[in-house]
């Protein structure tokens, strides 16, 4: 259904955006607050592995 490559970028920015809403929340952080720290290591982490994923591609 999906390409390793897929499952492997998709987990990896799930578990960013889990682990850093988790270590917010630790932090006596608000729930918007960390969910929007959580989105935006998710998201970086999204574009970081699918960069290194395509570059991995070129010859």
């Amino acid at each position: 259904m999906f390409s390793e490559r897929a499952v492997l970028t998709l987990l990896c920015a799930v578990m960013a955006g889990a682990l850093t809403t988790g270590l917010m929340l630790a932090d006596h952080a608000s729930w918007p607050q960390a969910l929007m720290v959580g989105l935006g290591a998710a998201g970086a982490t999204l574009l970081g592995v699918i960069t290194v994923l395509r570059r991995d591609n070129k010859p």
